[in-house]
């Protein structure tokens, strides 16, 4: 049986987005008053109104990439985690082969996770927040902090190896969509 689900999950914004979008902004204000100031000196109305058009463009358009989604998307046995920034640009963070799964655990914000590479892909709440620890050739113990919905997780741990899936049972039936229960009942 084929499995794939995707899901969106939109990060939000923390003190650090707040700060740099205000900065941006203060930035914009004083680049355009130098250009009244200078500009406007010399009568160069158009100039000013040119240069302060491209000045909130460019503001637009920075503040837009502070906004921040991720996309969770398991294939079979793979797990694809895509960043997409603004709206506009769209970035492979990792993939993820289920099959080399260790570890699947709810994460909270205190717990230690001994893994060589970490990837944080989760929407900055702190709620629903797991964490998979996998076998990578390319960067040893690798974990991945992320928010999966029951859907997410149910198409991950059928991805899991065997022994591993084992493991993780009272999950798997905690998160199995009541449509996966039809389909196994009606395959029988």
């Amino acid at each position: 049986m084929d499995r794939f689900s995707e899901q969106l999950v939109t990060k939000q914004s923390t003190g650090k987005d707040m700060f740099l979008r205000g900065l941006l902004l203060a930035a914009a204000m004083l680049l355009v008053a130098v250009f009244v100031f200078f500009l406007g000196g010399f009568g160069l109305w158009i100039l000013v109104a040119a240069f302060s058009a491209a000045v909130v463009w460019g503001l637009v358009w920075l503040i837009q990439g502070t906004f921040v989604e991720y996309e969770y998307i398991v294939t079979n046995d793979d797990l694809d985690i895509d960043k997409i920034i603004g709206k506009r640009k769209r970035k492979r963070l990792i993939t993820v082969s289920l099959r080399s799964v260790k570890e699947l655990a709810e994460y909270t914000p205190d717990k230690e996770i001994s893994a060589d590479v970490s990837v944080i892909a989760h929407d900055e709440s702190g709620i629903g927040m797991y964490y998979v620890i996998s076998e990578s050739e390319k960067y040893g113990d690798l974990a991945v902090i992320f928010n999966p919905d029951k859907r997410t997780l149910y198409n991950m741990i059928g991805g899991f190896s065997p022994a591993v899936r084992s493991k993780y049972n009272e999950l798997y039936e905690k998160v199995t969509p009541a449509d996966a229960v039809q389909n196994d009942s009606e395959e029988q």
